[in-house]
């Protein structure tokens, strides 16, 4: 067969980070107004999708300083929520902040849905017995929990799963693919499917692996990497590999 292992990143390659995030801060939002309605904090509510769309971009606005370690994970949450606060004219403070993120952290991985076909994909490669993992940026909770939900714990172990927060490392850097390597005690024929340009196909590639691009959110490449294919859909990842001859066992 033509790969030994097969490793996925989980965000918006297993499942929609995309919408698990907007579904979760909506529902912290509109939480929040509620209280502070019957407390008359506010006089009149705010509409839910508009402030939401703030709040993405001030998300957006303030992650380079946080990917690049300018600013701290707390302070990128802060910034964000305040932000978003002051253009609507909303009283805000840090412990509001801290309080508002940690409610989402609670909940985030209730609202996440398996992309169609993952469950058909992990039976399709346990049948062909190639070891299976996750490799993955984040917070070590968020991510086992998100695991859990999608269904993913009956198909992977947790000595096949590699969170960035509990390593000390993160994608795109090569020291993380060459960890779950020797992990998962493999070191060619070997394939890496996710959907950031940078961290998932350029580091893999950079580490020597082969890999796919699952391009769910519709981004351009930015290199002249070149991976063994570019999807939208995880569908199209399992018909590869039902499809390819040199994928039987």
């Amino acid at each position: 067969m033509r790969w030994r292992t097969v490793c996925f990143d989980l965000d918006n390659t297993l499942f929609s980070h995309e919408d698990a995030f907007e579904k979760a801060i909506c529902y912290c939002f509109e939480k929040l107004q509620e209280q502070w309605l019957q407390e008359n904090r506010i006089e009149s509510p705010i509409d839910v999708a508009m402030w939401f769309k703030t709040f993405k971009k001030y998300s957006d606005l303030h992650w380079n300083q946080f990917e690049t370690r300018k600013i701290t994970a707390q302070t990128y949450r802060r910034l964000r929520y305040h932000d978003t606060m002051k253009e609507f004219q909303m009283p805000y403070s840090d412990k509001e902040a801290d309080a508002f993120h940690a409610q989402y952290y609670d909940i985030v991985d209730s609202f996440s849905e398996p992309f169609e076909g993952l469950d058909e994909l992990m039976n399709e490669l346990k049948e062909r017995n190639v070891k299976v993992g996750i490799i993955t940026n984040g917070g070590v909770d968020t991510q086992y929990r998100k695991i859990e939900k999608i269904g993913l714990s009956s198909f992977i172990n947790n000595d096949q799963i590699f969170v960035s927060d509990e390593l000390g490392v993160a994608k795109p850097n090569r020291e993380i693919f060459d960890l779950a390597l020797r992990k998962l005690g493999v070191t060619n024929e070997k394939l890496f499917i996710g959907d950031s340009w940078e961290h998932d196909v350029c580091g893999a590639i950079d580490a020597g692996w082969d890999a796919i691009y699952l391009n769910t959110r519709k981004q351009p490449a930015s290199t002249d990497h070149e991976p063994v294919a570019t999807y939208t859909k995880l569908t199209q990842v399992l018909n590869l590999i039902k499809n390819d001859q040199t994928m039987k066992g």
